[in-house]
C-alpha cells in the first residue's frame, strides 16, 4: 500500500483533492485537501448533457495542478474518480482521453449506486456507531441516498436531481420556484419507503455549509463540523427561508459568499428529502465519497469495514504522538480496575467507562510537543483531532479529562461546553482516577499492583515499597472524603 494515496473527485460542480498518509495497517490521516470550482457541469444540463469545451478545458487545467501538487507530496498513488456530469455526458469519453493523454490521469466514472455506496461507507467507519440512518449527498448534478442498517449498507439509489441543474434550469431563467419544487417533488417520487428514518446523515457542501450556519447561529461551543447533530425542527424554517430567498439575502441569513451560487438549490432539494424522509435529526458528515474511495481500497481485504475494535481518530493520535506503550498499557488497565473498584463511591454511569479509557490512552501525547503543560497541549490535539468515532460529548469530556489532570474542577472552569459535558462531580471523578493511575505508573508502580475498597478505606496491595507513591498521594485531589492506604 502507498504511504501517500491522493484521491480526486470530479463532481458536477467542484473537484477536489485530498491526501492521506498511512501510519499503520489502517490507519492514516488527512494531510492535505484542495478543491476547486471547474463547473464541469456548467451549460451542459441545457445541452442534453454535453459537456462544453471550456468546462472541459477548466477541469483539465485545475487537474493538471491537483497532481502537481500530489507530485510535491510524493504521492504513490492517484485515485480519480468522476460522478454525476462525466457519466450523464455523451463526450464524456473525449474528457476521459484528453485527461489519459495530456496528464496520463485514469479517470474511473462510477454510477450513482457506487457513488452512493462510497459515502455511507465513509459514514460508518468514521461517524460514532449507528443503528438506523440515511445518508443524503446533495451533490451538483445528482443526490444519492443510502440507508444503514446495523452498520450495513441496505440500499442505495441516485437521484438525477442537484444544485447546478436546477440552478441551470430553474433559478437561472428565472423561472417560478413552484416549477422547481415540482420537478424536485416528481423525482423524489421514486425513493422507496425503506429510505424514510428518524436520522439523516448529511454529505456534501450544502449541507455542511447548513451545519456551519447553525453552529453560528446557536452559539454551539465547538466548530467541529463533523458529528454535529441538530433537529429538524429548528431547522427546516431556516432551509426553506435559504431555498427562496434572494442571493443579496443570503448575506443577511449569515450564508458565507462562496455559498451563494447552488446553497438556495441545494436548499430546496434538502427540505424537500426531510420531509419525504420525515427526519427528525440531522448529522452533519465532514466525510464522503473521497474517504469512500480511500477507504474502499485500504479495507478491500477486510469486507470495507475497520476491525470492531478499531477507531481511527484514536489509533492516529497514538501512531504519532504516543511515545510510551508500557505507559498505555498500564494506564489502560490500572484506570478501567480502578473504575471498577472505586464504584460503590462514585457510582458513575458505566458508559463513563469508555472515554475515562480512552482518555487512559492519550493521556501523554502532549508529551511529544513538551513536558511542560503536557496535559494542556494533549487536550487541544484531542478537541481538534479526535474526529471520527466519537461523538462530540465523547471527545470534550476526554479533552476535559486529560486538560484538568491532577486538579479540582470547578463550574466557571468548564461554562464554555457545559452543555456537552456531564456534572462536575462526574468530571471530578473521571479526572481523579486519571491522576491516580498516571502518578501510580509516574512514581514506578508495575500491574502487579492491587487494590481493595473497604468502607471509607482504599487499600494498595504492592509487594515493594512504593515510597513516592505514598508522598504523591498527599498532594491528589479527591472527589469526594475518603482515605488511601498503603
Amino acid at each position: 500500500m502507498a504511504k501517500r494515496t491522493a484521491v480526486i473527485d470530479i463532481g458536477s460542480n467542484s473537484a477536489r483533492m485530498a491526501i492521506y498518509e498511512k501510519e499503520s495497517r489502517f490507519a492514516f490521516s488527512l494531510i492535505k485537501e484542495i478543491k476547486s470550482r471547474v463547473r464541469i457541469g456548467e451549460g451542459a444540463y441545457e445541452t442534453d448533457g454535453e459537456l462544453q469545451d471550456f468546462a472541459i478545458k477548466r477541469a483539465l487545467d485545475a487537474l493538471s495542478e491537483f497532481l502537481q501538487i500530489a507530485k510535491n507530496l510524493q504521492c504513490k498513488k492517484i485515485l480519480c474518480v468522476a460522478t454525476s456530469a462525466v457519466r450523464d455526458a455523451p463526450n464524456a469519453s473525449t474528457f476521459i482521453n484528453e485527461a489519459k493523454n495530456r496528464l496520463n490521469l485514469k479517470i474511473r466514472i462510477i454510477d450513482g449506486n457506487k457513488e452512493a455506496y462510497y459515502g455511507a461507507l465513509a459514514v460508518i467507519n468514521m461517524l460514532p456507531k449507528l443503528s438506523e440512518a440515511t445518508t443524503i449527498d446533495i451533490g451538483g448534478g445528482s443526490t444519492e441516498l443510502a440507508k444503514i442498517k446495523n452498520g450495513k449498507i441496505v440500499k442505495t439509489i441516485s437521484l438525477d436531481i442537484g444544485t447546478v441543474r436546477l440552478k441551470e434550469l430553474f433559478f437561472d431563467n428565472k423561472k417560478p420556484s413552484d416549477e422547481a419544487n415540482k420537478f424536485i417533488t416528481k423525482k423524489l417520487s421514486s425513493l422507496d419507503e425503506v429510505f424514510c428514518s428518524n436520522t439523516i446523515i448529511g454529505i456534501g457542501g450544502t449541507i455542511r455549509a447548513l451545519g456551519k450556519l447553525f453552529i453560528a447561529k446557536t452559539n454551539y461551543p465547538l466548530s467541529t463540523i463533523h458529528g454535529f447533530e441538530y433537529s429538524t425542527k429548528i431547522s427546516l424554517e431556516l432551509i426553506r427561508k435559504i431555498a427562496v430567498s434572494s442571493v443579496l439575502n443570503l448575506k443577511n441569513i449569515g450564508v458565507k459568499k462562496d455559498r451563494y451560487d447552488t446553497i438556495r438549490e441545494g436548499c430546496a432539494i434538502f427540505g424537500a428529502l426531510i420531509e419525504k424522509l420525515n427526519a427528525k435529526k440531522i448529522i452533519t458528515s465532514g466525510v464522503g465519497i473521497r474517504e469512500g474511495v480511500y477507504l474502499s481500497d485500504i479495507l478491500r481485504s477486510s469486507g470495507g469495514k475497520f476491525p470492531g475494535n478499531f477507531n481511527l481518530s484514536l489509533e492516529s493520535l497514538k501512531s504519532r504522538f504516543a511515545q510510551n506503550s508500557q505507559e498505555i498499557k498500564f494506564m489502560t488497565k490500572i484506570s478501567e480496575e480502578l473504575f471498577w473498584k472505586l464504584k460503590p463511591l462514585h457510582n458513575l454511569n458505566d458508559k463513563l467507562l469508555y472515554p475515562l479509557i480512552t482518555a487512559s490512552k492519550l493521556a501523554s501525547i502532549g508529551r511529544s510537543l513538551n513536558f511542560y503543560q503536557e496535559h494542556l497541549h494533549g487536550a487541544y490535539f484531542i478537541l481538534n483531532n479526535l474526529n471520527y468515532g466519537f461523538t462530540h460529548k465523547d471527545k470534550v469530556l476526554i479533552s476535559t479529562i486529560i486538560r484538568f489532570y491532577g486538579k479540582k474542577v470547578y463550574e466557571n472552569d468548564i461554562r464554555e461546553y457545559k452543555e456537552l459535558l456531564p456534572s462536575i462531580k462526574e468530571i471530578n471523578w473521571l479526572v481523579f482516577i486519571l491522576t491516580f493511575t498516571k502518578m501510580l505508573f509516574a512514581n514506578g508502580a508495575s500491574e502487579d499492583i492491587k487494590f481493595e475498597l473497604m468502607g471509607n478505606f482504599f487499600h494498595i496491595v504492592y509487594p515493594k515499597q512504593l515510597h513516592l507513591v505514598k508522598s504523591a498521594i498527599k498532594n491528589i485531589s479527591k472527589p469526594e472524603s475518603f482515605a488511601i492506604v498503603l
